[in-house]
């Protein structure tokens, strides 16, 4: 079987053959083409992300860098709030035992039974209060009216006690007059 084929016959397989590869050829350009754009996309979606990740990394930190100075300043918040704490009760502890004091010495120097030494320490805890003065029951005797000097922290310290009147009560203010060494 020896078949013969035409110079016509030729032409339309090659033809065919071309127009067959061709077509290949259009449909891998196409191919590439869209891979090429999907690769772009991707590219520029990973490019979004890490710059999503990167400023969300970079806020991150910042807080972590924001709580740790929010944490020392708690800390050092606390401990002068420990401090002040603990000043407060300090302070609180003297003017109990200064209104001991007050409470304890009070009656006998209104009654002149108290000494020298212990209308010193009246006047004394008196200047200590607000106002440096103390409201009285009754009107003081004009003998615990003058001048006490009374030794505190190595100094002597001198003071004046002065009576008055505000508004109907007797009160008995404490002046501090002087201080010197012992």
């Amino acid at each position: 079987m020896n078949m013969k084929y035409s110079q016509q016959e030729f032409d339309m397989v090659r033809r065919q053959t071309i127009q067959i590869e061709e077509e290949k050829r259009a449909l891998l350009r196409l191919l590439l083409i869209v891979v090429t754009l999907l690769l772009v996309a991707s590219l520029l979606a990973l490019a979004w992300v890490y710059q999503r990740y990167d400023r969300l990394a970079q806020a991150t930190d910042q807080n972590a860098l924001e709580v740790k100075r929010l944490s020392a300043e708690l800390q050092s918040c606390r401990q002068e709030m420990e401090k002040e704490k603990s000043e407060l009760e300090r302070k609180g502890q003297l003017e109990a035992q200064r209104r001991e004091q007050i409470n304890l010495l009070l009656p006998k120097v209104l009654g002149q039974t108290a000494s020298y030494t212990e209308t010193g320490q009246l006047a004394h805890a008196i200047y200590g209060e607000p106002g440096h003065m103390i409201e009285l029951p009754r009107m003081p005797p004009d003998e615990i009216l003058r001048r006490y000097r009374y030794q505190f922290n190595d100094r002597i310290q001198t003071y004046v006690l002065v009576a008055g009147q505000i508004e109907g009560k007797w009160v008995l203010y404490s002046n501090l007059v002087g201080t010197s060494a012992p």
